[in-house]
């Protein structure tokens, strides 16, 4: 019995696969490369005899956390549940939009609007019960009216744990509302000594949250981001490094992994306290 995560490499985005020990597949955002599909890559490796993922959370609707939504429709591989913060919705079309963005946001508003049943007892893919025994928790932070327009404000924390590990998976949370979180009920406790990180923000440097990162303490850091063109980017990989605690791997000492460089990384957590990791450019 085993859980497996991937981090595939989606260029700027994210896009994160949970597949459970008795199958459900859950995704965490849907982002994608711009030139390869990440749907076509689920359909063709997951879904091409039929099925669906199990479930879609939308960590906050910024365009490169959502910019292959619209191919779930085209590839048939609608999620059988979704969750996003509706406070987020509708997104609203800005002048400045190009074509792509109001399509994609066209796209998550009509899906926000197809998925209005609540999800039933005994079929939701991240009770423990459904899924072969993980525990999934997910944290909002409190927002005031004035911090609705920036959509990251939304970004979620999902806490995932399976037979004694535990792997954090972020949006693109501002270092402000960590701070807050972490003022909140169970939070901290929560988050708290975690195997694997998805650093917030794709691990830029001008929201990089000490506090948080500290609570975290986490074995490994992961970053879902494009090549280095920022200096958000330049120098927060030392920030992290010098925050997480590491494992060896491969013959070498390794803390933070990245999609930019290692590619899709998956990580299989197996029911008796063993596990591994595998990283693939070619995979996706």
């Amino acid at each position: 019995m085993s859980l497996i995560v991937k981090f595939y490499n989606v260029e700027h985005g994210s896009c994160t696969h949970v597949i459970t020990p008795n199958g459900k597949h859950l995704l965490y955002d849907i982002g994608s490369k711009t030139d390869l599909s990440i749907c076509g890559h689920l359909k063709d490796t997951y879904f091409r005899h039929g099925g669906r993922p199990d479930m879609l959370v939308i960590t906050h609707p910024h365009i490169d956390h959502i910019s292959d939504l619209c191919n779930m429709y085209l590839y048939d591989i609608k999620p059988g549940c979704l969750w996003r913060d509706k406070r987020a919705f509708p997104l609203n079309i800005l002048s400045s939009d190009r074509q792509a963005e109001i399509d994609i946001k066209n796209c998550a508003n009509r899906m926000h609007n197809e998925y209005t049943s609540t999800i039933g007892a005994g079929s939701d893919p991240e009770d423990a019960a459904v899924n072969g025994g993980v525990t999934i928790r997910r944290y909002t932070p409190n927002l005031v009216d004035s911090e609705y327009a920036d959509v990251n404000n939304f970004s979620c924390v999902n806490v995932i744990e399976y037979g004694g590990f535990k792997v954090i998976i972020t949006g693109d949370n501002p270092a402000a509302k960590l701070l807050e979180m972490l003022k909140g009920s169970g939070f901290k406790q929560a988050v708290a000594n975690a195997t694997v990180l998805l650093a917030p923000h794709h691990g830029r440097d001008g929201e990089y949250c000490a506090d948080f990162v500290s609570v975290v303490n986490p074995l490994l850091t992961v970053f879902s981001d494009k090549p280095i063109v920022h200096d958000t980017q330049a120098h927060s990989a030392q920030k992290y490094e010098n925050a997480t605690r590491g494992v060896t791997w491969s013959g070498q000492n390794r803390k933070v992994f990245t999609t930019r460089s290692d590619g899709t990384i998956t990580f299989t957590f197996k029911s008796d306290s063993n596990w591994f990791i595998g990283t693939s450019t070619s995979e996706y």
